[in-house]
Formats: structure tokens, C-alpha cells, sequence
């Protein structure tokens, strides 16, 4: 295997799939464009907790939306692979690597594609929790994205007894830099904010086959 990886790790938005997730959630939720944008440049600022953010989504869906398990998960099902998505995770598969998916999105959202695509491995940063009713009881949070994500590899490097610096992982955002520091074999794609820090800079997903 190329490079001594053992395991290539995908993001999911603008990564494998179109858009963004928590965007389209939101507005089916009834959070509104502008609120959304709002809370994204808090964030960024560093005056809105990722957490605090976490929760003040938690409590329009309950308010504004009908939070309940069917709706969300209509809301999360209006995805699209990016082009060369499907065919790059069989080929990386076929030669023998193994694949996972860890993203800052919801549980919910990332099962529905590791299933899809046939990834064993995955982990999102939320977990939504409902009561008996099927109503949304709560979002579950690890964290700030970029360690939580980290956590999340190392976790799967240790079950599958291989080292951080084995895996090559695939992203596009600031939450993917801890990734990127850690394995060393950081891969975004051509103007991406963080093309600098990348191992290598890729075109599109189907350069991935070559790469590996």
C-alpha cells in the first residue's frame, strides 16, 4: 500500500457529498437562513461555543420544527454524492484499505451513507436522542469538531491496531487540520482554505485512485 496508509478517512460535506448538512436540517427545522449564517460567523469568531451552538439548534428544532425522526431523517435524505464519490470509496476498497467516515455532522446523516457505500467504520460529532414518541429528546455533542474528530481516528486506530501516521485522511475545512497534523497525510482539494496544510492537493475525488 502506498506510503505505509492502512486507513483512508473521508469527511462527508463538500468531501463525498454536496453542501452542507446542518444547512439543510436547519431551515427544514425552522431555523432561518440568516439565523444560520449568523450563529456559523459567531462560531468562527470565537464568540459562540460550538457546544452553546449545539444546544440554541437543539431548541428551535423543538420550538419551530416537528423535531420527530421521520422528518428529520426526510431532511437528511436530500444528499447527492459528489461526482467520482461512490466509485472512488469501491476502488480504494478493492485494493484492501480501510475506509471510515468521521464528520462534524449528526449520527443520523453519516449511518444513512456508511451504510450506503458499504463503510464500516464511521463516527459524526452529534447523536440525536429521542424519547418514545420519536420526538427529539436532545442532541448529544463530543465537542469542538477538530479534536473531537481526532478522537475519533485514534479511536479507530486502535481498534484496528495501526497508527495515526497509517492513515491518510480526506477533507476540506478547518476542522479537518488536527486530522491533517496528526496522520501527516492530510488530503483537500484545489482551492480549499486549507490547501497549505495539506500532504497533497487533488483535483477531485477520482485522483484519489491514483494517489493510493
Amino acid at each position: 500500500m502506498k506510503e505505509g496508509i492502512k486507513l483512508i478517512c473521508f469527511d462527508l460535506d463538500n468531501t463525498l457529498t454536496q453542501g452542507f448538512s446542518w444547512e439543510r436540517l436547519n431551515l427544514a427545522m425552522g431555523v432561518k437562513l440568516e439565523e444560520d449564517q449568523l450563529m456559523v460567523n459567531w462560531h468562527k469568531e470565537g464568540v459562540l461555543p460550538y457546544t452553546q451552538w449545539v444546544k440554541i439548534l437543539e431548541t428551535f428544532y423543538k420550538i419551530r420544527g416537528t423535531a420527530t425522526v421521520s422528518n428529520i431523517d426526510k431532511a437528511l435524505s436530500r444528499y447527492e454524492y459528489l461526482p467520482g464519490a461512490t466509485e472512488t470509496i469501491a476502488n480504494l476498497q478493492q485494493k484492501g484499505y480501510e475506509v471510515a467516515l468521521i464528520s462534524g455532522s449528526m449520527d443520523i446523516y453519516l449511518d444513512k451513507i456508511a451504510r450506503d457505500l458499504g463503510i464500516n467504520h464511521a463516527q459524526a460529532n452529534n447523536m440525536f436522542v429521542f424519547d418514545s414518541n420519536d420526538m427529539l429528546k436532545s442532541i448529544v455533542t463530543f465537542g469542538e469538531e477538530g479534536l473531537s474528530k481526532l478522537h475519533h481516528l485514534e479511536s479507530f486506530c486502535r481498534k484496528l491496531g495501526i497508527q495515526i501516521t497509517e492513515c491518510a485522511c480526506i477533507g476540506d475545512g478547518d476542522n479537518d487540520l488536527d486530522l491533517f497534523k496528526a496522520s501527516g497525510h492530510g488530503v483537500t482539494f484545489k482551492n480549499s482554505p486549507i490547501e497549505d496544510e495539506a500532504w497533497q492537493v487533488v483535483d477531485s475525488l477520482a485522483d484519489l485512485q491514483n494517489l493510493f
